[in-house]
């Protein structure tokens, strides 16, 4: 069994009201990531609002001279145009949306469809700049998108996917273990994958994760809370998974580890 990666997603929730934006700023989010990734996380998951291109620039630097952590751009909602603006900051990877955007965040409902010309674009902007595209799957019918971009060989192994459970909207899937195994069986071959969970059974699915040789995202976007009541800081969330998998007897990767198992050189 492959050691554990874990991706930290150090981002403001957008599905708890109650809880405080605290990651526009660049320092803010660096202090945060910072001390997660000497948890254990290899990968941190961003944000910034889509067009505010010097917020991207001032987050990727920000980290980096804090840690050696690999950064993953998400707002996978951007378009082909700002995609190409942002992926000048050389991320080591890039969120890909394989079906459509139908969330419903605090104060709003989003709904964005994803053609697959987009797709086949943004593997070309991946290709050409040397950013791995890591694929958000909300249901098994978007594994389908993914085994097309395959057969186009539009995409190399080994691929990267995020699999969610719980995101509320239209986009919602039952985070539930039978859910979780139905996802996972119908992955291609040379997949690695990241569980990521919104809502109180989100330390059951990770831990399945643990067990069953995928991997798991964690983090203040994707459920803030460790339990009912209690809220974490990203490093919390982070050194909890990685107890845990200590428990089940399973090292997790380092950066370096990371790199090596996801084919993605050092720049």
């Amino acid at each position: 069994m492959n050691k554990l990666i874990i991706t930290n997603c150090a981002a403001d929730t957008s599905m708890h009201p109650e809880v405080p934006a605290r990651f526009a700023k660049s320092e803010a989010l660096a202090a945060s990531v910072e001390p997660a990734w000497r948890a254990g996380a290899a990968i941190v998951h961003i944000h910034a609002p889509p067009t505010d291109y010097r917020a991207w620039e001032s987050h990727t630097k920000a980290i980096r001279d804090r840690c050696d952590i690999l950064i993953q751009y998400g707002i996978s909602t951007q378009t082909v145009e700002q995609r190409s603006a942002v992926v000048k900051n050389r991320p080591e990877m890039m969120s890909v949306a394989l079906g459509a955007h139908n969330l419903a965040f605090t104060g709003r409902d989003l709904m964005m469809l994803h053609p697959r010309a987009e797709l086949a674009e943004l593997m070309r902007i991946c290709r050409d700049n040397g950013v791995k595209p890591e694929f958000e799957v909300f249901s098994l019918g978007e594994i389908w998108m993914l085994r097309d971009l395959i057969d186009k060989d539009l995409v190399s192994p080994p691929y990267l996917l995020t699999l969610f459970f719980g995101r509320p909207g239209g986009s919602w899937s039952p985070p539930t273990m039978n859910e979780f195994l139905n996802r996972t069986a119908g992955l291609p071959n040379d997949s690695f994958y990241a569980t990521s969970v919104t809502g109180p059974s989100h330390l059951l699915l990770e831990s399945m994760a643990v067990m069953s040789g995928g991997h798991v995202r964690v983090g203040t976007e994707d459920e803030p809370y460790l339990r009912p009541g209690v809220l974490g800081d990203n490093a919390d969330h982070v050194a909890r998974i990685a107890r845990i998998a200590k428990e089940f007897g399973r090292e997790v990767a380092t950066v370096n580890e990371t790199r090596a198992m996801l084919n993605i050189p050092r720049r």
